[in-house]
């Protein structure tokens, strides 16, 4: 399970703004009240909304809740916080399972896990969707250094290099933040081009791109 804490604002280069709602909280810790609507309940609600690619609408979300508007703001933030608590779980939720299904080891398990990666966001319906419908906005919410989404994707990525390196002795050819956040703005543009052959990145250009980013450093190389 991936909890709350990951996505706290301490972390590097995260908006001081940036506070987890208590929906997301709830949601992301697993915790469950089932005599009525709680906060974790209202993420799950809004969540499943976002996967069928329905707009979040806090009004009718808070009506089949059975909740007052202000309770679910109360609970989950303005919509725009709303929406990028559950942007970011979503992809979040992919990172994990790819990192977790990648065969090999060191460099080729990390390529293999973006590679994936980038697939899945390039043809996830709900992302396709939301982009469709509000645009700029999204992306603006997506790609902003020190918004509520872009550091901490950049900081799961990081910490799973760091893991690599440590089981298999990868040794990266820059720190790990400084590679993750190049791999997530290439993430942020395959995304917005769906992974369009016709369009750059290609697959094939991303994939080429990854493998010259994590090209491992040879401390025995010389001059």
């Amino acid at each position: 399970m991936i909890h709350s804490d990951l996505y706290d604002s301490s972390v590097p280069g995260a908006s001081a703004d940036w506070k987890p709602s208590i929906a997301f909280q709830q949601a992301m810790d697993g915790i469950v009240t089932p005599l009525r609507a709680t906060p974790a309940d209202a993420f799950a609600a809004a969540r499943e909304r976002f996967r069928q690619g329905d707009r979040i609408d806090m009004v009718s979300l808070a009506s089949d809740l059975g909740v007052a508007r202000a309770t679910l703001y109360r609970w989950t933030g303005d919509r725009d916080q709303l929406l990028a608590d559950v942007i970011t779980a979503e992809l979040l939720e992919i990172m994990a399972h790819v990192e977790r299904t990648a065969p090999g080891c060191g460099r080729e398990r990390i390529e293999h896990a973006i590679a994936h990666y980038l697939d899945v966001i390039a043809g996830a319906p709900a992302l396709r969707t939301l982009l469709a419908n509000e645009g700029d906005s999204v992306l603006r919410m997506l790609t902003s250094p020190a918004g509520p989404i872009r550091p901490r994707l950049v900081g799961a990525l990081a910490d799973a290099i760091v893991q690599e390196s440590g089981r298999s002795g990868y040794r990266p050819p820059a720190p790990p933040a400084i590679l993750a956040d190049g791999i997530v703005a290439l993430g942020e543009r395959y995304l917005h081009s769906g992974g369009d052959r016709r369009l750059h990145p290609d697959p094939e250009t991303a994939r080429v791109i990854v493998s010259l980013l994590l090209r491992e450093n040879d401390q025995d190389e010389t001059d």
